[in-house]
């Protein structure tokens, strides 16, 4: 009877610091496999490494859109191009044109809704060079300025009229006729470029129907405060 006892108590003794041992290996296991997918520094060694402390990400909410990074940064780009848009181009027109005519005047608005801004370049398909014409009249003799930019003031409105500032068409690729269009594309200096649409209106015309008088007749200055 004393033998099994004391057998019992032997067996007792050894599997205590049996079980502990076991389960300071499962934690070192443990932590070297944190370790290993690098959540927590390499332990020094004779130091008991430290438990895994690193807070759980947290799950996206059931329901909750996520937006991919392209979308956004689309987003971004398109609210940029928005905010730029400060000029808008309106009543855009020419004179038909007869068939051997390699020149035409195109007239417009150029309208700033709130900051200062520039044209600095304008193209077209409609002809071989485009270009922006300051046309004055001293005593009588009409003088032709070529301008490479317009200054835009805030706010304001920059009037292309009949006998003043216009864009001059040279080297008509075929005749305008009325009740055709064609576009031109506009370069500024903010708003980045934009097209607009000439209408093609009879070769008598003075302009659109719809174009105030108040636009047209400021060809001195070209600039009229809105």
């Amino acid at each position: 009877m004393f033998n099994i006892v004391q057998r019992v108590s032997g067996w007792k003794r050894l599997a205590v610091p049996s079980i502990a041992a076991a389960a300071i290996v499962a934690a070192v296991l443990g932590s070297l496999a944190v370790y290993a997918q690098g959540t927590l520094p390499l332990p020094t060694p004779g130091t008991t490494p430290a438990p895994n402390t690193a807070p759980a990400p947290n799950p996206a909410v059931p329901g909750t859109p996520t937006t991919p990074p392209g979308d956004a940064a689309a987003r971004a780009r398109a609210a940029a191009l928005a905010a730029k848009a400060n000029i808008d181009v309106t009543d855009a027109w020419t004179r038909a044109t007869a068939g051997n005519a390699t020149t035409a005047a195109i007239y417009l608005h150029l309208v700033s809704a709130k900051d200062p801004d520039r044209l600095v370049g304008i193209e077209t398909a409609a002809a071989q060079k485009i270009e922006v014409h300051d046309e004055t009249n001293q005593a009588g003799v009409v003088k032709m300025t070529v301008l490479p930019a317009v200054d835009i003031p805030a706010g304001g409105t920059v009037n292309f009229a009949p006998n003043g500032r216009h864009l001059m068409l040279t080297g008509l690729k075929a005749p305008l006729k009325e009740g055709d269009s064609f576009l031109i594309t506009l370069s500024f200096d903010k708003a980045g470029t934009q097209s607009a649409t000439v209408k093609v209106l009879g070769a008598a015309a003075n302009g659109p129907p719809q174009a105030s008088t108040a636009r047209r007749g400021d060809t001195t200055a070209g600039v009229s405060t809105r």
